[in-house]
């Protein structure tokens, strides 16, 4: 394997950069991107997805250019160059096209939260200075109502869908156009010679995506990202990780979050891989198996969903010695240099996915067990980490190393410092690199307090890197527990074991301040009753007999735990936790929701659990 990584000194900073192991040339643009992969695909299947009737339909490389030309050139024919496109909509071929009209010689493109409500919309709409706004037909009722808004800045309302089997609206008026009614124009206009589109001037150096995080509108910070953010880490990505035109992707998160949109949509389509839309969470494994995905971007709730599953599909099949007899085989012949993991373990594949290869996980930390797990069955997971302001990937496991636990190396030529780090070699995480963003939008303090003189972007996260360069993400600086001794803990190492508790759906950990000013450790824990039902023989246990179970398991945990680490109380629920739409636990909301729940019974933590 080659040294993917460099270590050096620079201003008493001890720095990792990233080296990567295969030879990546960047693209000049995102409309080279396109280009290239429209010259050297062609005819090739570049996207694929459900059609109405039931069946499967394709789009080639070729056809996805000819459209984002089309498209172009009739924003450009109907005043909009310059102007700010948002898109809101389930991830599909025509938000692709969208996108990529216009970054690509239109204007900024300004992808929403396909989870907003109303109110949100409109308010980002306006923060966005959108001109014009493309949607599905699932957001047709919504944009009717923002239609009406009288302060909404949008010119243009342009559906994906055809809306001749919907009940006309008063309101619609002539502001509602349909996408496939622009592009045929846009192409009459591309026959007729209009060439102001396709040869458009493009500075890969300004802004051209504006990305909204993640909260309500009156906090959520606006990202800028330029043509050079993203290619340059599409570079660095490349380098890295090997896809090809074999592969298929399945595009599952959200494409307005820049995890999917760099990695899981533009590394794919310079990779020239094949991108299948996801039908929904419930339709990942059918989804999987029916469109012949080899690789997919996911978050750890899903990563480890999917692994539960499989585990509790071995033991429901009785098939758990004779696999542990297996994997000890595979693990010995692998160490020689023979791989048979496809051939040992194909029973397991038929059902997860025949052809799956890989999987790369983003947003939040993964349980380590998942990706040995998955490893020694044959299937690579490697556990990344970036930001919406890194555009989005500063370090990953990938072809070159994959340490469980860890985020692996910084990306090619990316550089990541430890900023004072304490006497455990911990301190938050510096990053700096041509894929840092180029700054907060309309909020010049936010980019002067975020982003150093010489270019050293300050996360927010803590962690550490060790002599081989490998990073390892601690957790957020503002949910950190600073316990009574002084000691830190952070709530993701708590809840990636209370995770693993068979019948525990989902958790949330965090610092109580006790009497006295203690800190205890405590957790709230989403149950799993189908899980619990399996486990119970078929019965969903009492509230009395859960307790004891999860009472058992928690204290077999402590035992794992230093003294002054160990978790102190829970609390147990139905009601699903707060969570962005990368499934990233909201923790102020979620804390504010506990704490007026123990205020509105008049418990204090120790008689609550």
């Amino acid at each position: 394997m080659k040294k993917a990584y460099e270590i050096y000194s620079e201003k008493g900073r001890r720095i990792v950069k990233g080296i990567g192991g295969y030879p990546a040339e960047e693209q000049a643009d995102l409309r080279d991107l396109v280009k290239n992969s429209a010259r050297t695909y062609g005819e090739a299947p570049g996207f694929k997805f459900r059609a109405p009737d039931g069946g499967v339909t394709t789009r080639s490389y070729k056809t996805f250019d000819e459209d984002i030309d089309a498209l172009g050139t009739i924003m450009h024919a109907k005043g909009l160059k310059g102007s700010r496109i948002a898109i809101i909509s389930e991830n599909r071929y025509a938000w692709s096209v969208v996108f990529f009209a216009t970054v690509n010689g239109t204007g900024i493109s300004v992808p929403l939260d396909k989870y907003l409500p109303k109110n949100e919309l409109v308010h980002l709409l306006q923060r966005g200075q959108a001109d014009a706004l493309f949607f599905s037909k699932n957001y047709l009722n919504m944009v009717e109502e923002v239609i009406s808004e009288e302060s909404t800045p949008v010119k243009h309302f342009i559906c994906f869908d055809s809306l001749e089997d919907t009940e006309p609206a008063e309101t619609r008026g002539s502001k509602l156009d349909n996408l496939t009614t622009w592009i045929a124009e846009g192409k009459a206009l591309l026959k007729d010679g209009n060439r102001s589109f396709v040869e458009a001037n493009i500075d890969s150096k300004v802004l051209s995506i504006l990305l909204f995080t993640s909260g309500t509108t009156n906090l959520s910070k606006g990202v800028m990202l330029s043509h050079e953010n993203i290619t340059s880490n599409l570079a660095s990505a490349h380098a890295c990780i090997h896809v090809d035109h074999n592969d298929v992707h399945l595009s599952l998160l959200p494409l307005h979050h820049t995890f999917e949109n760099t990695v899981g949509q533009m590394l794919m389509i310079q990779s020239g891989a094949c991108i299948a839309y996801c039908e929904g969470i419930k339709h990942i494994a059918a989804n999987i198996n029916e469109f012949g995905v080899t690789v997919f971007v996911a978050v750890p709730a899903i990563l480890e969903a999917i692994y539960r599953h499989v585990q509790d599909g071995i033991d429901k099949a009785g098939k758990r010695k004779i696999l542990n007899v297996l994997m000890n085989v595979s693990d010995a012949l692998l160490k020689v240099g023979i791989d048979l993991r496809r051939i040992l373990f194909k029973s397991v594949f038929e059902k997860l996915g025949p052809k799956l290869r890989l999987a790369v996980s983003g947003a939040a930390p993964l349980d380590p067990a998942v990706v040995i797990g998955f490893g020694r069955l044959g299937l690579s997971v490697y556990q990344g980490y970036g930001l919406t302001e890194t555009s989005p990937v500063v370090a990953a496991n990938t072809d070159f190393v994959n340490v469980p636990g860890s985020t692996g190396h910084p990306l090619a030529d990316v550089e990541v410092t430890i900023d004072n780090p304490d006497e455990n070699g911990m301190g938050e995480i510096l990053t700096r690199g041509r894929n840092v963003m180029l700054g907060y939008y309309e909020n010049e303090a936010a980019t002067k307090e975020a982003i150093e003189p010489d270019g050293w972007f300050h996360t927010g996260d803590l962690g550490t890197i060790d002599n081989v360069g490998i990073i390892r993400i601690t957790g957020r600086i503002k949910s950190m527990i600073v316990l009574g001794n002084g000691k830190k803990a952070f709530p993701e190492e708590f809840e990636v074991l209370i995770n693993r508790i068979k019948g525990v759906k989902d958790s949330f950990a965090w610092g109580h301040e006790a009497e006295k000013g203690n800190v205890q450790i405590c957790v709230k824990i989403v149950r799993e009753p189908e899980a619990l039902t399996e486990l119970f023989e078929g019965v969903l246990p009492s509230n009395e007999a859960l307790v004891a179970y999860l009472d058992a398991e928690i204290k077999r945990i402590n035992t794992q735990l230093p003294s002054y680490k160990m978790i102190r109380y829970f609390l147990l629920t139905d009601t699903p936790l707060n969570m962005t739409t990368t499934l990233k636990i909201k923790r102020k909301v979620e804390l504010e929701t506990t704490e007026q729940w123990l205020k509105e019974k008049g418990l204090d933590m120790r008689k609550a659990s």
